[in-house]
């Protein structure tokens, strides 16, 4: 038997702690890319997908609520009868002898945890999406782990959907030109800048693959006085705005980004080049792509999750911890398919929005 990796959970609300779901609405949001039987229960938190994990353990769980302390140990100690748990992070990773930390705390508190995890030893660590709410914390993260050397990734789960990389290797490989535009819808009472539409933000960066450059926002009424996160860490819709928003990106793609709270829940991305689009909507579990054939008639064909024994079989976030793993065993070496390098331009575009917002909505350049 191989190593057992010791893992330490900060913060343990519920896309921490949370344990497998039955189907149903909450369901189908969490896990619907679990595919077929789709009645089967959706494995939608750290705690769930590790609990699945023959070389992973929760050796330690750290919250400042007492309560769900006590609800952690009621759902997990059957499974890790031997957990410590603190209240203080910093007395968790002084005793734990921890391997990786994940931390799931509110939005603006990731950064000073990522910090003195890395200057604490770890070895890897996953920070939940997104990556930071500033541009100076989310340097100041990136700056700690590359100097020691740790491999940093953030939980935008859709990194490792086995149909994202299909549809981007597809792209890669010419199926519909050169990507020129992309347009991504959010929508839902839920559709909050910061908290889920980091999703589609990093949807737009992951098929961009380039670094943006100017962004526009306009926020939803209401948020005139915004110029920075006041977030309460995504328990209330009215604390994050929704957004539109034109991003820029420094190999000439250009991505439309609509999140409205008072369009119809459920996210799409429409990825157009000059030779094709592909449509992807997430609740769905599959893309559509649309060519136009020598004698000018338009083919439309489905694109369907990797089958087994694909190259992206393994998803979610077993998928990055199995990824965490094997970077931090290569010496932090590599870099992940959700890096804190990705996560980064995230916050640039998001904190390019307030900034843009505050400038009339003219097209600024994205803080650095």
């Amino acid at each position: 038997m191989g190593k057992t990796y010791r893992v330490g959970l900060v913060g343990l609300r519920g896309i921490a702690s949370g344990v497998p779901q039955p189907p149903g609405p909450r369901a189908a949001y969490l896990g619907r890319k679990v595919g077929p039987p789709f009645g089967r229960e959706i494995i939608g938190s750290h705690a769930a997908c590790m609990a699945l994990m023959e070389n992973v353990e929760v050796a330690a769980y750290c919250d400042l609520v007492p309560e769900l302390l006590d609800e952690f140990a009621g759902k997990w100690a059957s499974t890790w009868p031997e957990a410590k748990r603190f209240e203080d992070y910093r007395t968790m990773l002084a005793a734990a002898e921890l391997d990786i930390l994940t931390v799931a705390t509110s939005d603006h508190r990731h950064a000073d945890i990522v910090i003195d995890a890395a200057n604490a030893g770890v070895k890897a660590i996953l920070c939940e999406k997104p990556l930071a709410t500033s541009m100076e914390d989310a340097n100041r993260m990136i700056a700690a782990c590359e100097q020691k050397a740790i491999p940093l990734s953030v939980g935008h789960t859709r990194a490792w959907d086995p149909l994202y990389h299909k549809i981007r290797d597809g792209i890669r490989d010419g199926d519909i030109g050169r990507l020129s535009s992309i347009i991504a819808i959010q929508g839902g009472a839920r559709a909050m800048m910061f908290r889920n539409g980091t999703h589609v933000l990093h949807g737009i960066t992951f098929f961009a693959e380039a670094a943006p450059t100017h962004v526009s926002g306009l926020l939803e009424e209401g948020y005139d006085s915004w110029t920075e996160y006041r977030g309460d860490g995504g328990k209330l819709p009215e604390n994050d705005p929704a957004v539109s928003g034109l991003i820029l990106f420094s190999n000439g793609v250009r991505a439309h980004y609509e999140c409205s709270k008072t369009s119809i829940d459920g996210s799409l991305l429409h990825l157009i080049g000059a030779k094709g689009e592909i449509e992807y909507n997430y609740a769905e579990g599959f893309a559509t792509l649309r060519t136009v054939n020598d004698s000018g008639s338009s083919v439309k064909e489905l694109i369907h999750p990797p089958g087994i024994g694909s190259s992206y079989q393994t998803m979610g976030y077993i998928a990055a911890y199995e990824e965490l793993i094997s970077l931090s065993e290569s010496g932090g070496t590599g870099q992940s398919v959700g890096s804190g390098r990705d996560a980064r331009r995230v916050v640039q575009i998001l904190t390019g929005f307030l900034k843009s917002h505050q400038a009339g909505s003219g097209l600024v350049e994205v803080p650095e």
